[in-house]
């Protein structure tokens, strides 16, 4: 073969490497566009019904003690309970946003293998190594 056709095949085999990892984070693009979409919808359903069973909660809390001496403590109570588990929920939130997964991270997994594979190493043993000292950096396995 000569030099020219070896260009050529390298440059046709770049080519479908790119095409290739493109269409995973595409994919991986669609994928985490429709979990945010079903997330917001279903928290915003959810937090809607939550609201009226709340509201409907305190109108009958404050109609039962209506005619005691106890009314304004029974919904101060209210407050407080409701307070509680909002900066309860947002504390949840937060830490729930901590946790999530990195989204594309097979497409950088991908990429960081075909880098490697560039640089003359074996795609597994320097993915081994990079989740290794990415792990050692993260505190991530060490008890």
């Amino acid at each position: 073969m000569s030099v020219k056709q070896n260009l050529g095949s390298v440059a046709g085999d770049f080519a479908s490497l790119v095409k290739t990892r493109l269409e995973l984070l595409s994919l991986e693009l669609t994928e985490e566009k429709d979990r945010l979409l079903s997330v917001l919808l279903f928290g915003a359903i959810g937090l809607l019904f939550l609201h009226l069973a709340l509201m409907v909660i305190a109108v009958l809390v404050g109609l039962f003690f209506w005619e005691t001496e106890y009314r304004y403590l029974a919904l101060a109570i209210l407050v407080l309970i409701y307070v509680l588990v909002g900066v309860g929920c947002l504390f949840l939130m937060k830490k729930h946003l901590g946790l999530a997964a990195s989204p594309f991270s097979a497409t950088v997994d991908a990429l960081r293998d075909d880098a490697a594979a560039l640089r003359g190493r074996h795609p597994s043993t320097a993915a081994a190594s990079a989740r290794a000292s990415a792990s050692s950096d993260t505190g991530v396995g060490n008890d």
